[in-house]
């Protein structure tokens, strides 16, 4: 079998056909849009840009950026509030190729970044994510949940380092209100974090939760990129529970404020206003509670007066028909006026009763409310001091029967007599008449003859 004559080149004749070709990318600079993965800082940042355009076919390209140019870029990315440069982290670099014959690597050289261009294609990315969202309806889904009256189940989706989760929970467990929460942990910087968060939303959401809060300590501009993200935006505007974001102060609104069904400014603006939705339940509740009452009251007082007229129609009634009608038909309408009254009477106590009966209802139901909601610590408390005050009177009413008990007078060196048949006895004269006298005394019983001369 005979080969084609296909043309043998050398490793070095290879690459300088590779470099001819590369030689319009090699020698002018263009623009490259990526995002920065396996970043390494040594004298100079190696990293690799990827493109993570949904429906592209993967792809990356070995990246470097030289120590004089790398010194300037994050100057300028931190005068302009832009964070570091690190994975995840989106850009838009200027720069050219380079090859490297001896590793085999085409490289991406880094000498500037298109700050407006990056900021340009961010924002046009949310635009576009929010007219889909428009169009399809489910912008405002969020915002339409109905949160629950008094919501005590708290989902938290943060990051589990830092201090942010602690200082939400702090403000609710000093509130005094029976809260209870669970952390859903994530990250919370980059765009390969968008994915991951998106999922952490979705489980707090399958879960029994009141309430889902995203939180998230501030940061840069392209650290809060990841804010903007369809995943992320997404598993929001999906969820059946409501959802609460406050993910710091940033220059530029993010999308997630936008579907969420409220965005607050701090973690602790989130836990100090479900800390006042309580409050105001409570404060609501009671006002019902007592217009309720006074709205019975004066229902009842109605209905009394209006009895009240009827038995005077009927009291009257009789006494007209008295003067007319023969002694069998007074005693008749006597009969019927005492019947009238007593019916009356009976309703009138009917309706007493039933206003004492709603008027406990409502207390019983505001009773067991408020356990629910106050922190159990404090009803322990309580129970407590009313336990010691109850055992303080019992320790009183002791003291006084001890001093009414004849065994203490005993103890003080008195002693009580009983004859043989174990009367007491109180006189001299009584004594006299016995021979076997007992005396009962504090420690103990002694048996004494009388000798009859006993005197007073």
């Amino acid at each position: 079998m005979s080969l084609e004559p296909f043309p043998v080149f050398s490793v070095a004749n290879l690459w300088e056909m590779i470099e001819g070709s590369l030689e319009p990318l090699m020698t002018s600079r263009f623009r490259l849009r990526g995002t920065l993965q396996d970043v390494s800082l040594r004298r100079h940042l190696y990293c690799a840009l990827t493109d993570n355009t949904i429906g592209a076919t993967a792809a990356k390209i070995n990246t470097v950026i030289f120590a004089n140019d790398l010194s300037r870029i994050r100057q300028e990315l931190k005068n302009r509030g832009l964070g570091e440069l690190e994975s995840d982290v989106e850009v838009v670099a200027i720069g050219r190729l380079s090859t490297y014959r001896p590793a085999g690597r085409v490289s991406f050289v880094v000498e500037q970044l298109d700050y407006d261009e990056m900021r340009r294609l961010g924002k046009l990315d949310v635009e576009r994510l929010r007219s889909a969202l428009i169009e399809e309806g489910s912008f405002e889904r969020n915002k339409r949940r109905e949160l629950a009256a008094v919501p005590l189940a708290i989902g938290i989706v943060t990051s589990e380092a830092g201090t942010v989760q602690h200082d939400f929970t702090r403000v609710l467990a000093r509130s005094g209100f029976h809260f209870s929460w669970r952390l859903y942990p994530t990250r919370v910087t980059g765009m390969q974090a968008a994915n991951e968060m998106a999922t952490m939303i979705q489980r707090a959401d399958a879960e029994d939760n009141d309430l889902i809060v995203v939180l998230r300590g501030g940061g840069a501009e392209s650290e809060l990129a990841l804010f903007n993200t369809e995943p992320v935006v997404r598993a929001v505007v999906n969820a059946v529970t409501p959802v609460w974001c406050a993910i710091g102060h940033a220059a530029d609104e993010v999308l997630l404020n936008e579907v969420a069904h409220r965005a607050l400014d701090v973690p602790q603006s989130v836990a100090t206003a479900l800390v006042e939705r309580i409050e105001r339940y409570l404060t609501d509740m009671a006002e019902l509670v007592e217009q309720t009452i006074e709205l019975v009251g004066a229902r009842l007082r109605e209905e009394a007066s209006r009895r009240r007229t009827m038995a005077s129609r009927v009291i009257g009634s009789c006494h007209a028909g008295l003067t007319q009608l023969r002694v069998s038909q007074a005693e008749e309408l006597a009969l019927l006026h005492r019947l009238g009254e007593g019916r009356c009477r009976r309703e009138l106590e009917e309706t007493r009763h039933a206003a004492q009966g709603l008027r406990a209802a409502l207390q019983l139901r505001v009773a067991h409310e408020r356990p629910r909601l106050l922190n159990p610590a404090a009803v322990v408390r309580a129970v407590y001091q009313q336990i010691d005050a109850e055992a303080r009177g019992m320790s009183e009413r002791h003291a006084m029967l001890d001093l009414r008990d004849p065994r203490s007078q005993l103890r003080l060196g008195y002693a009580i007599l009983q004859d043989s048949a174990g009367r007491w006895l109180t006189s001299a004269a009584e004594v006299r008449g016995e021979e076997l006298v007992r005396a009962i005394m504090a420690d103990g019983v002694v048996a004494m003859r009388s000798e009859g001369d006993v005197r007073e």
